[in-house]
Order: C-alpha cells, then structure tokens, then sequence
C-alpha cells in the first residue's frame, strides 16, 4: 500500500539519506526501496513546494496543450502528472527504478510514460526532441563536480523553440553549499546560455527560510552567434520577480 495520502513535514525520514553520497543511482535506490512505499520518509517528496510551478503554469499551461513534454529526475511522479493532466504527452525518468516502480503505483492509469533512465546516457531519441522539459532539484541532488555535465545533457532534450524550466534550492555565488542538496547560484545556471538557451524569466523565492528559483529557457529556432551575446542579450531580457 503507497501510504503517500497525508504528506507531513514531521517525523522520520528514511536512514539510507544519512548514508555517505558515493553513486547517486545506488544512492537515491536505497532511498526509495528503504522508505517502504510511505512518501513522507522521503524528504524532498514530502515537504514539496509547488507554488512556483503552480504560478507558472497557470500564465502558460495553454501553449503546450499537446505538446511532448520531458519530466527530468521525475522522483515519484508528482510533476509529471501536473504537466499530463494540462494535456501534455509527458515522458518521465528517474535513474532508480523502485522509484519509477513507485509512480506506476501510485498513478496505474497514468497516460504519463515512465522510465528508468541515467542522465548522462539518455536515448539518442531524446535528443532535441521536446517542447517543454521540466527540472525540478535533480541538478542540485548531484555533486557540484557534475553540475556542468547534467546541465549540458538537460539542454540538449530541448528543441528548437522550445521551452526549458529549472526549479531549484538558490543561494548566492560564493556562498558555501553543502550537500546533497547543493543550492545552485544564478551564475552556474548561466550554464544554460552556453549550451544555446535564452533566459527569459527569473524568480527568486523564499518561504520557511528556503530560498528557491524558477527559471525559465528558450531554445532559439536558430543557433545563435556566440555565447557573450546570449549573455548579453539575457540581461536585458530577465524578469525578476521576488518574493522574499
């Protein structure tokens, strides 16, 4: 039985997320299989926010209406059933697979398609081939040592016009992080200009002590000239909004 009804924020979470960060697949299996099908011993699915996303989507939900959207490090299967009942065609993927094993039992008649799958080994199909990919705190569960190589292989699942959107634990450039999760600075989500995106939204929120960004990429139709002026021409886009 999924005992995920009643989400709290007290009591104990599973031990296995005090065991020492080696490989996150092994890692983040032992997470999800020592949690005993209960979602409030995992601690990043039970104290989840959805304020920000929930916002955005209520702006843009209607230009991806059947669209091919990508779910990133979908955990148990929260977002990628927001994103399928906006009418998004959503294909979602964790590298464990009790926790993918987890969604299709929370959710048997999901239209979403779940699979288990390594970020830095996805299937050459996904490559430039959706409309909308969504991140939520997977980049932030990895060492900071491969920060740039998930931020590469996130950007290369976008295609042309589409649409990229980062949820994550913020903190400032140069103020420490220890982890996991390590919060991400706006400066190494700059990552993203490299790889092709244009930033076109910026949020920064804090609530309960826990500051957070939502941000959101464009793919250009064409490649652009260089990345300087990706750079350049992001800051004269952004749109901040705080709410802290």
């Amino acid at each position: 039985m999924d005992r995920n009804t009643a989400k709290h924020r007290s009591g104990p979470v599973t031990p296995a997320v005090h065991q020492p960060f080696t490989d996150p697949s092994t890692w983040y299996e032992a997470v999800y299989s020592s949690a005993e099908n209960d979602i409030n011993k995992v601690p990043w699915a039970r104290s989840a926010d959805y304020s920000l996303l929930t916002h955005w989507l209520s702006e843009q939900h209607q230009t991806f209406a059947n669209r091919r959207a990508l779910v990133v490090g979908c955990g148990l299967g929260d977002h990628a059933e927001m994103f399928a009942r906006l009418g998004l065609q959503v294909t979602a993927f964790d590298i464990a697979p009790r926790a993918i094993d987890w969604c299709r039992q929370r959710f048997p008649t999901s239209a979403v398609a779940y699979q288990v799958a390594d970020l830095f080994q996805l299937p050459e199909a996904w490559q430039s081939a959706f409309d909308l990919v969504f991140d939520a705190f997977t980049i932030q569960s990895l060492p900071p040592d491969l920060h740039d190589r998930a931020i590469a292989a996130i950007a290369d699942t976008v295609t042309k016009a589409g649409t990229l959107l980062i949820m994550c634990h913020g903190r400032e450039s140069g103020e420490p992080t220890d982890g996991p999760p390590w919060a991400l600075a706006h400066t190494e989500l700059d990552l993203f200009l490299h790889s092709g995106l244009q930033e076109v939204r910026f949020q920064d929120q804090e609530r309960a002590g826990v500051r957070r960004f939502l941000v959101e990429y464009r793919k250009p139709q064409e490649a652009l000239e260089s990345s300087d002026s990706t750079a350049d021409d992001r800051d004269a886009r952004r749109i901040r909004a705080s709410h802290r």
